[in-house]
């Protein structure tokens, strides 16, 4: 029986947060990657890829301080 692992794609307001938001979820024991938002057409275009619970790593990311970009009204996560 194979499991499906999920990713969510976790966009933030600049490289410096990609890169501590990665090192605070790596911390706290979720896979996470920092990394260029190549379908972003305005704004610094860094995103965080996470592995396993979005909404956990979300809530960990606002509780300290990493700015995470809003979707637009609407909008879905990829």
């Amino acid at each position: 029986m194979s499991q499906t692992i999920e990713y969510t794609e976790i966009p933030v307001t600049s490289l410096t947060y990609a890169l501590k938001g990665q090192k605070l979820l790596q911390q706290c024991g979720i896979m996470a990657w920092a990394g260029r938002d190549h379908q972003r057409t305005s704004g610094c275009g860094y995103q965080l890829t996470v592995r396993g619970d979005a909404e956990k790593a979300r809530r960990l990311l606002e509780q300290n301080g990493i700015r995470i970009k809003q979707l637009p009204q609407g909008g879905t996560g990829r």
